[in-house]
């Protein structure tokens, strides 16, 4: 253990980050400023941490340590030293940090949903006095802290909630979407997107109905949202929507949904990608070490197009999908930058190039609620819009609308703001409600209108 480690063990008060991804920059920013006023001292744990020790050369006394999870003999020292760990791994790691911040009595908080894993230690972490607050980013987060406000509001003047659609995006703002016919780049994990609506059947209500439907069916099945302050986007349904009936205190509704945000055109074509083949995960391919991108293409999809006009043809002559499938490489003699694993996989590593940000890109953070309710016999629709743009590929919408919140309910978990204990998400009005209020006085604002139905 070297001076700085020996250091982090002996003070009283500490905070450890593990994880400096896309996400940490804004958190660490904002915890370093809440560390220096408060006599905390933060540690930074992460398998390679030269990427944000030079974003953050600015700040002083932050501790950076190169370990991974995965070595817990090493790295538990300094889960049991903590205060409070903050999890920024990717999700399936979480359970490995949770029994450990379990065992050694230490509070816990990450930007991810709660999994069927974390949801089961409920009762042992309640049992220990502890906190292992999750959904704390962006969606899920945001979504869920500026709903429940809403949903607060209109109650509190005596409406009645009869039908709620949410819907998020992180995108690419218009003016950079250069020449990418997507419209779209990573501005997170990108594995996230190459895999979205799989894993299960995407549900939702509409007029009382529960709907359902199919992997292959998801970005078959979208609507166009005119969004205030922004224009007009594509959404397709995410996930489970019907289990937040109870998780927001929505047991009447009629009509409820969660979507995705996308840029028209986009869902398309990713459909038929899903069509070919060409975002599973579950067969294996290896290919030649001189392999081109259409091979890939040619050989997941078993098709033997060779040129533009075959394959304007079997897009059946849509313009838009041909100049997104060229723009991907389908007919390239590109390098293939990876030559093993499932079509997913390949798939992933080929869009990293595609679809990067350039360095002085910014990002795209889009969300909208739309609450239907009645008041005094009449409906009403009540409509919340956050649209916020990043700086560059580095200060991005994304990562300050994943990482300022989670950052704030560290703070509240420090100052013991709340009673609340167990494995939860920001469901209560001691935590939503200054989390919403500090995120507004950080420029994370949204913009209110309402209608008649």
């Amino acid at each position: 253990m070297n001076s700085t480690e020996r250091q982090y063990i002996r003070c009283v008060n500490k905070i450890l980050v593990i994880g400096a991804g896309r996400s940490s920059l804004y958190l660490i920013e904002y915890l370093h400023q809440y560390a220096q006023s408060h006599s905390y001292q933060i540690l930074v744990c992460d398998q390679n941490t030269s990427a944000i020790e030079h974003s953050l050369s600015h700040l002083t006394g932050i501790q950076y340590l190169q370990l991974s999870i995965q070595n817990e003999s090493a790295i538990e020292p300094y889960i049991q030293s903590a205060q409070v760990v903050v999890s920024l791994l990717p999700a399936f790691l979480h359970i490995q940090v949770a029994k450990l911040c379990l065992k050694h009595k230490t509070h816990l908080a990450t930007a991810s949903y709660i999994s069927p894993e974390m949801k089961a230690m409920d009762a042992a972490v309640k049992q220990q006095d502890l906190i292992f607050l999750n959904e704390m980013g962006l969606d899920p987060g945001i979504d869920h802290i500026s709903a429940m406000h809403l949903f607060d509001q209109i109650k509190q003047k005596g409406g009645k909630i009869t039908g709620f659609k949410s819907y998020c995006g992180g995108l690419v703002a218009d003016e950079d979407d250069g020449d990418n016919p997507w419209r779209y780049k990573f501005s997170w994990n990108p594995r996230n997107v190459i895999l979205a609506a799989q894993g299960g059947e995407a549900l939702y209500l509409q007029d009382h109905q529960q709907k359902a439907l199919s992997y292959q069916a998801v970005f078959k099945t979208i609507q166009l949202i005119e969004v205030p302050g922004y224009g007009l986007l594509e959404a397709y349904a995410n996930r489970d929507s019907v289990s937040y009936k109870t998780l927001y205190g929505l047991d009447d509704v009629t009509d409820l949904l969660r979507g995705t945000f996308r840029k028209p055109g986009y869902c398309k074509a990713w459909s038929t990608l899903i069509d070919l083949g060409l975002t599973d995960t579950n067969k294996i391919y290896a290919f030649a070490p001189n392999s081109k991108l259409r091979d890939f293409y040619h050989q997941v999809a078993n098709w033997s197009i060779q040129t533009e006009t075959d394959l304007l043809n079997f897009v059946h002559g849509d313009e838009l999908m041909c100049k997104q499938l060229l723009y991907i490489g389908c007919l390239s003699d590109q390098p293939l930058p990876k030559l093993q694993g499932s079509a997913a996989d390949i798939l992933e590593a080929i869009l990293v190039q595609k679809w990067a940000l350039r360095a002085t890109d910014k990002d795209l953070v889009v969300m909208l609620h739309d609450v239907a309710y009645t008041l005094h016999g009449k409906a009403y629709h009540h409509y919340s819009s956050l649209v916020l743009k990043g700086e560059d590929a580095h200060r991005t919408a994304m990562a300050k609308t994943v990482g300022l919140p989670l950052a704030i309910g560290v703070k509240l978990i420090l100052e013991k703001a709340f009673q609340e204990r167990g494995v939860m998400a920001p469901m209560c009005p001691s935590i939503y409600e200054p989390v919403l209020k500090e995120l507004s006085s950080l420029g994370i604002v949204f913009q209110d209108t309402q209608s008649e139905a």
